[in-house]
């Protein structure tokens, strides 16, 4: 899930972005997402994508099942593709038709510095689940209903937070939730 929606609620159409880019590293590495977890230094698939572009080793993220029968440039240009998608910035994802381009080879792909640090704790994945580990949704079930208070602020911007938010570059477009 993009951070500016699950951190904040923002949802921007660089939100789908995101999530594609997720479904991009699970197809190249035939992982699972939400079940990867080889150990405790890696929170999630994302997580230990980084790491590996951080050590240089892209071509890792590849699914083993493979073995040598995959076009080695072509897997290397989904993989940065999908790190592109996957910035924690929305400003600094490409848009779905420049993905496109992308993957298609019209296009360059555009670099995304290997220094996860230079983002804060929104790419800080440990530090994140601990941070945010108090903020936990309460939820009752009644007579068949699910009723649930979340401990996060209300989601709706008013005219002048929108202005603000569209300014600073944290979002082209912002929904408001209901």
């Amino acid at each position: 899930m993009a951070p500016e929606y699950a951190l904040w609620g923002y949802l921007t159409y660089k939100v789908d972005v995101y999530s594609f880019g997720v479904l991009t590293l699970e197809l190249v590495s035939g992982i699972n997402n939400m079940k990867f977890r080889p150990d405790e230094d890696y929170v999630c698939l994302l997580d230990w994508a980084l790491v590996q572009q951080k050590k240089g080793n892209l071509l890792e993220l590849v699914d083993p099942n493979l073995g040598s029968s995959f076009n080695r440039d072509e897997a290397l240009r989904m993989i940065k593709v999908a790190l592109l998608c996957t910035s924690p910035s929305p400003a600094l994802r490409p848009t779905m038709s420049a993905v496109v381009r992308m993957l298609e080879g019209d296009a360059d792909v555009s670099e995304l510095s290997s220094d996860a640090t230079m983002y804060g704790d929104e790419y800080n994945f440990h530090a994140l689940r601990e941070k945010y580990s108090g903020m936990q949704s309460l939820s009752s079930v009644t007579n068949g209903s699910v009723k649930t208070e979340n401990t996060k602020s209300d989601k709706r911007l008013n005219g002048e937070e929108e202005a603000k938010l569209l300014r600073s570059g944290v979002s082209d477009k912002v929904v408001e939730l209901q």
